[in-house]
């Protein structure tokens, strides 16, 4: 452990378990000696918690930080003697009060011992999962911006080539296309930069938008070769999900079909606890390596299948429909977002 480093909420919950521990075990040794009850008793206990543990946890841990001790041995060490001193102040004062013998120096040696070990232990195995928790958290952000990365240029460059095949026979509708392309590259990009810890999703009905403005591009690329359905359920619209998680889908589902025309149909059901959504064409179906599970890495259902399970923890399904086509779904528990 190279340093101790604790929320507020880490230090208050510390304080408290110490606080608990240490009046359970007081007040069991004074049972056992048939020692009857009284106040004295119960200000030696909070003497004990004050002088024992509160006050070492925390000048050890002001001390270890303001002085960047990073040595765990020199750590623990500074811990035991803050324990040493604060046990024998409590001894002097816990034979003030209830007259009995104070503890020797010898004492607070052994007594202070195994508290500091254990405490310290304690906490650098908690610090360690804390960090190693944090860590993966890194490297899933990480990952999730290289998917966004290699997502982004796909998309523009299939519609850049569209845009371009325009300009000179329809340069007016070739014009507005740049728009409907900027439209959804703003808010690809803006909602990608935006990502946290939390893993920002949007609403379906703010991805539904900006996926009607790439349909235009593709509408105006296939003409009435091409149908866009969406069956969306309205008590869905605030559903959320990874922003420009479908259109890779819909992508998919051009690219892959050869009969004409096609028909690509985008549901949203609500089962309740959680949400389906699922695209569904009617064209040659996907092959059966894809099925099998067998995707290329890079590709957009590659790229979808890894931020369903990185960003929403679930899983893309892949099937044919017995009537002829594709069909890829997701389900999200409402809870999960």
């Amino acid at each position: 452990m190279t340093e101790i480093h604790l929320n507020n909420t880490e230090k208050l919950l510390a304080l408290a378990i110490m606080a608990l521990v240490s009046l359970a075990i007081s007040f069991t040794d004074w049972i056992q000696r048939s020692m009857a009850y009284s106040s004295l008793i119960l200000y030696s206990s909070l003497l004990c918690v004050l002088f024992m543990y509160w006050l070492p946890m925390i000048i050890s841990y002001l001390g270890i930080n303001i002085l960047k001790i990073k040595h765990w041995l020199a750590q623990i060490s500074v811990f035991y003697l803050t324990i040493v001193l604060g046990s024998y102040t409590w001894g002097s004062l816990r034979s003030i009060l209830l007259n009995i013998p104070a503890l020797t120096i010898t004492d607070t040696i052994f007594v202070a011992l195994p508290w500091s070990v254990g405490i310290f232990v304690l906490c650098k195995f908690y610090l360690n999962q804390k960090h190693l928790k944090d860590e993966q958290l890194l490297r899933k952000q990480a990952e999730i911006k290289v998917l966004h990365g290699q997502l982004n240029p796909h998309f523009l460059f299939n519609s850049l080539n569209t845009i371009s095949a325009l300009t000179v026979a329809k340069p007016k509708t070739a014009q507005r296309l740049v728009h409907s392309l900027s439209t959804v590259l703003r808010y690809s990009i803006n909602n990608a930069s935006n990502n946290n810890a939390q893993n920002k999703t949007v609403s379906l009905a703010d991805e539904l938008v900006a996926i009607n403005q790439w349909c235009e591009i593709e509408r105006a690329r296939f003409g009435k070769d091409v149908t866009f359905l969406f069956d969306i359920q309205d008590n869905l619209l605030n559903a959320q999900l990874p922003t420009m998680i479908l259109q890779p889908l819909l992508e998919n589902a051009l690219k892959h079909s050869v009969s004409k025309p096609l028909t690509v149909k985008v549901s949203a059901i609500n089962d309740g606890h959680s949400f389906t959504i699922s695209i569904e064409d009617n064209g040659q179906g996907f092959a059966e390596h894809i099925l099998s599970g067998e995707l290329d890495a890079g590709l957009g259902l590659a790229i979808t299948q890894s931020r369903l399970r990185l960003e929403m923890d679930t899983q893309l399904e892949l099937s044919n429909v017995p009537s002829g086509g594709a069909k890829a779904c997701f389900t999200v528990s409402k809870g999960a977002v």
